[in-house]
């Protein structure tokens, strides 16, 4: 029983993320276009320029270094996604004994840490882009499924 709960919140995990990377992979442009806006630091520089000045050396404006951190994002993002959801169909084969627990249970640790650190390199590089000052939004979303992977994760490891 407990390997369906486990399964069950691999899996909330991992539609959520299915979900996020098909949006990546068929509407590139919106996420692009976000991470030049915090790397390029246009609001920062626009409604706080004198915040701005001392972190300027860090903008990122090259389309290119642009797309490069955007293709690695997506590609560390669909890496997850699959790592989710393998690790669910391994949790669901284990609880009916298809395969032994210990090999399920450690993919759904694994693949739910990526997942958790993936969110965390959000948060962690958004604060070097000083994003909570003009996008709040994509902070507050990248602590709360930053929380919510950890919260799993703690879970999966009692």
């Amino acid at each position: 029983m407990l390997l369906l709960v486990d399964a069950a919140l691999v899996a909330g995990l991992a539609a959520w993320m299915v979900v996020a990377v098909a949006d990546n992979w068929r509407h590139p442009k919106l996420n692009e276009d976000a991470v030049a806006m915090v790397v390029r630091f246009d609001l920062l520089a626009e409604q706080f320029p004198d915040e701005f000045a001392p972190l300027a050396h860090r903008r990122i404006d090259d389309p290119k270094q642009i797309g490069l951190l955007f293709r690695a994002m997506r590609m560390a993002e669909t890496v997850a996604a699959v790592g989710l959801v393998v690790a669910t169909l391994l949790l669901i084969g284990a609880a009916f004994g298809a395969l032994a627990a210990p090999v399920a249970q450690g993919a759904g640790v694994a693949s739910t840490a990526f997942f958790t650190c993936i969110w965390a390199g959000f948060v962690i590089g958004g604060n070097y882009f000083a994003y909570w000052y003009c996008h709040q939004w994509a902070q507050s979303n990248h602590f709360m499924v930053m929380f919510w992977g950890l919260f799993v994760l703690l879970i999966l490891l009692n």
